[in-house]
Parts: structure tokens; C-alpha cells; sequence
């Protein structure tokens, strides 16, 4: 069975902004590249040893930071890509319809988009990618 704590004994949910911010910073260093960052072979085995919990929990958490942002029309369309839109999209509609929601009550909710990125976190290639986009997405606004 698996824990969802890290050997420090932080929980999933507190590693998560660690990870953006690692997957942020790692964008920067390839010029918000997602196919250039995705082959980064650290982040790679990162995402490979870190559990399929936190994987969702991630996917989640940088589609709520993009519910905002609008597809690049550089972007290659890719599973990942059509994965990246949708929740982009499914966020955006979840953020209208509960305006005092918060990314905490949406990473918890039970919904079509915690399901999906459940499903998703088993695909190593597509949600690592998935995600990278989503994070991409997420910082553009800042640097516009």
C-alpha cells in the first residue's frame, strides 16, 4: 500500500507547490519549452517515483493556476495538449459555478476533472507533459 506522505512525513499536498515551482522553474530554463522540459531527464524520474496521488494532485492544482489562460497557438495539439484544454476548460466552468470556491475545495471535490486526472496520473509520458503545459499556461500571464 502506498502512503501518501514523503519520507520526510510531509503530505502529498504539501509537496505539490514545491513541485510547481520546480516544474515552473525548470519551464524557464528551456524558454516555457514543454517538449524541451519534458525530456529533462531529473524531472522525468521525478515524476516517475513520485505517486500517482501527487501526480493528481499536481494536475489539479496547475489546471486551477491556468483556469484562466488560453491555449498558445505554438502549442503541437498532443493527448497531453487536448488533456491540458479540457481541464483548462472544466476548471474555469467549476471556478463560475462555485464563486467562493478555492483551489483547496477544488482539488478535494468530487468532480469529472479529479476523476480524470486520477485516470490520467497512471500515464507517466502524457500527465508529466499535461501538466508542464498547464504550468506553462499557468506563468503566462505574468510575463505578458
Amino acid at each position: 500500500m502506498r502512503s501518501n506522505s514523503f519520507p520526510n512525513g510531509a503530505d502529498f499536498e504539501d509537496q505539490v507547490p514545491a513541485l510547481v515551482r520546480l516544474f515552473t522553474d525548470r519551464l524557464a530554463s528551456y524558454d516555457n519549452d514543454v517538449n524541451r522540459t519534458r525530456h529533462d531527464v531529473g524531472l522525468s524520474e521525478l515524476w516517475a517515483v513520485t505517486s500517482p496521488e501527487t501526480r493528481r494532485h499536481l494536475l489539479l492544482f496547475v489546471s486551477w493556476e491556468a483556469r484562466h489562460a488560453t491555449a498558445d497557438g505554438k502549442e503541437t495539439p498532443s493527448a497531453a495538449g487536448q488533456y491540458a484544454w479540457a481541464f483548462t476548460q472544466y476548471t474555469s466552468s467549476w471556478a463560475e459555478q462555485h464563486p467562493d470556491g478555492d483551489v483547496d475545495a477544488f482539488c478535494a471535490g468530487p468532480h469529472s476533472a479529479r476523476h480524470a486526472a486520477s485516470s490520467l496520473a497512471f500515464d507517466l509520458e502524457v500527465s508529466l507533459e499535461t501538466a508542464l503545459v498547464l504550468a506553462a499556461r499557468a506563468v503566462k500571464p505574468e510575463a505578458q
